[in-house]
């Protein structure tokens, strides 16, 4: 997905501003992109660094495996205020870790199809009014770098090609194929997209959707052969239908972040989980190229 800001910025370059305007209020709004702060930004978040824990919480450790990597920080009451499609807590942080292989000098990883993995990663939220302070990173591992984030608005993209996008703007399909300048806009596009630290919204997955690593599936449910004959297709479409992205956080160079070959960490939870507060529920994966 894209940033509008972003989108806006490309159509503006390509054509006119008026139509680049009345292009982007055609997009529809799905989660937020976050993006390095600039000076004068109130951050929303922050990747790497120390995490602000209370201190009657511990350093999240997966048992018989080492402590867990502090990843990023949500501030959810700024983040409410904007258009993430996520019913987060109206106050509080979310505080993201997971075991990066640092601790075992990289010889276990966290798979998501393994139940007993899950401790692997973890969501806290922290409440406003309760006192925290910086915690220092444990032994062996390394912080990442501090990083403060921004978010924009992260829009769903489809091509231009599309009657949906097409036909407000006074165009037809012909037009839109085959005149070079909508043409090299899709081009243009295309080339922007990949895979960027996002909140809510639709994951930017790599290698299939990451909706169906975290759902549960019974063994009976055949995902080998699923098509829409499988006897349990719509169990199947229904059940990775719940989750919902919470946290995607891509590799980053600034951040010292790097994710296998340039792949990207997901954090998914329920709508009820996330209603409730149930961060302990949230499941994790990632992927890469």
């Amino acid at each position: 997905m894209l940033s509008l800001p972003l989108l806006r910025a490309l159509a503006q370059e390509r054509f006119s501003p008026e139509f680049a305007d009345r292009f982007c209020a055609l997009l529809k709004p799905r989660g937020q992109i976050l993006s390095a702060a600039r000076p004068g930004d109130e951050p929303v978040g922050v990747l790497g660094g120390e995490p602000l824990l209370p201190e009657s919480v511990d350093w999240p450790v997966w048992d018989g495996h080492g402590p867990l990597s502090f990843v990023a920080s949500l501030h959810c009451g700024r983040l409410s205020a904007t258009r993430t499609g996520l019913a987060l807590p109206p106050s509080g942080s979310l505080l993201f870790f997971y075991f990066d292989g640092q601790a075992d000098n990289y010889e276990t990883w966290v798979d998501p199809s393994v139940p007993d993995a899950r401790s692997g990663a973890r969501v806290l939220h922290v409440p406003d009014d309760v006192a925290v302070r910086p915690r220092g990173t444990p032994s062996p591992l390394k912080p990442y770098q501090r990083v403060p984030l921004r978010a924009d608005p992260a829009v769903e993209l489809p091509e231009i090609t599309s009657a949906r996008l097409y036909e407000p703007l006074g165009l037809d399909h012909a037009t839109v194929s085959a005149d070079p300048r909508y043409v090299a806009f899709q081009d243009a596009v295309w080339d922007l997209l990949g895979v960027r630290h996002q909140v809510g919204g639709d994951p930017s997955s790599i290698q299939g959707e990451v909706e169906y690593e975290v759902a549960d599936f019974p063994e009976d449910w055949d995902l080998d052969s699923f098509d829409p004959d499988t006897p349990h297709f719509d169990d199947i479409l229904a059940e990775a239908g719940r989750w919902r992205l919470l946290l995607q956080v891509a590799s980053d160079r600034d951040a010292g972040m790097l994710w296998g070959d340039l792949g990207a960490l997901y954090w998914l939870i329920t709508p009820e989980d996330l209603a409730a507060s149930r961060f302990d529920r949230a499941r994790f994966t990632w992927q890469c190229h």
